[in-house]
């Protein structure tokens, strides 16, 4: 009473959705930009020179690197591990005694 497996993956390797992905760019890419928004509204606000240079530098720089950091891609590393290519799945019962280091196919 085994059924056929297709393909089991390691859940352990397996990426992160596209989705969730998507979502880590655009909140990186939002918080850059809020940041940006407070570095010009303190260049307004701020009467110490030095401090709106360093303010409006910070200002003008970092739309260009929010958006080298959005569409980076996604990430990298490993592909997905094949734990098992094919095989009979079983269930466990009583019958099925395994020793340490052992498991069902």
């Amino acid at each position: 009473m085994g059924k056929r497996a297709a393909k089991i993956v390691s859940v352990t390797s397996v990426r992160r959705a596209l989705d969730e992905d998507i979502q880590g760019r655009s909140r990186r890419y939002l918080v850059s930009m809020v940041f940006r928004l407070i570095c010009f509204v303190l260049v307004l606000v701020i009467p110490n020179w030095p401090i709106r240079i360093v303010l409006g530098i910070c200002a003008v720089v970092i739309p260009a690197i929010a958006v080298l950091v959005a569409n980076a891609g996604r990430e990298r590393g490993p592909a997905p591990t094949i734990v098992e290519n094919h095989g009979e799945l079983t269930t466990y019962s009583e019958t099925n005694h395994l020793n340490q280091g052992e498991f069902l196919r």
